[in-house]
Order: structure tokens, then C-alpha cells, then sequence
């Protein structure tokens, strides 16, 4: 059975993650999709962003939870690898990435 959508195929499909890989053949060459389903993971956040205490106080912090795709896709862990604080800083505490956040406040 072949799963299409839009002239993509359905190539490989993950159970446990969700994750699924699209084809799709524009005439000249081969074109892969990958989808992955973030909605558990911004749900999860808000809960825990919601209920988390306001106050800053000790030296530990869970602050935000990222997809591995997207922590790869926006140097996110290059950054970190590297030691680039203020990239990292930069990119938790933009309000384009607050979905991924679990604490409130500022870097």
C-alpha cells in the first residue's frame, strides 16, 4: 500500500518517534521530506512553563526543550559545543523559540 499526499509518497515511517520521511521525484531528481510531530513536546513545555516557580534561585535550571532536529538545525548544538553563550542566550530567550521554553524570564 502506498500513502501519498500531494504527489509525496510516504518512504519511511517511525512508531515510536512519529517521525516520517516523504518522497517526492520532480522530474530530474529524487526529493526527500521529513516531518516530525512537535506538538506533544510545545504542550509538555507550556504545562511545565505554567507550572513552574517564577523565582530564580539556585544553580540549576531546566529552561527549555528542544527537538534534537531543531536544536541541529539552528546551530543551536554547534553553539553550545563551542561555547558560544551568547548564541545560545540569543536563541532561548527570542520570542520565535518560546514554544521550546520551561521557565520564564531571561537568560
Amino acid at each position: 500500500m502506498i500513502i501519498r499526499d500531494n504527489g509525496w509518497s510516504l518512504f519511511d515511517y517511525d512508531f515510536q518517534s512519529g517521525r516520517s520521511v516523504w518522497h517526492y521525484f520532480d522530474g530530474e531528481k529524487d526529493v526527500f521530506r521529513v516531518d516530525y510531530p512537535v506538538t506533544n513536546i510545545v504542550n509538555q513545555n507550556q504545562a511545565v512553563r505554567n507550572e513552574a516557580s517564577r523565582a530564580w534561585a539556585g544553580d540549576w535550571h531546566r529552561v527549555a526543550s528542544i527537538p534534537l532536529n531543531v536544536a541541529y538545525d539552528s546551530g543551536l548544538v554547534q553553539a553550545h559545543s563551542e561555547g558560544d553563550d551568547r548564541y545560545v542566550k540569543r536563541f532561548l530567550n527570542s520570542s520565535d523559540n518560546r514554544a521550546w521554553r520551561t521557565k520564564e524570564g531571561h537568560l
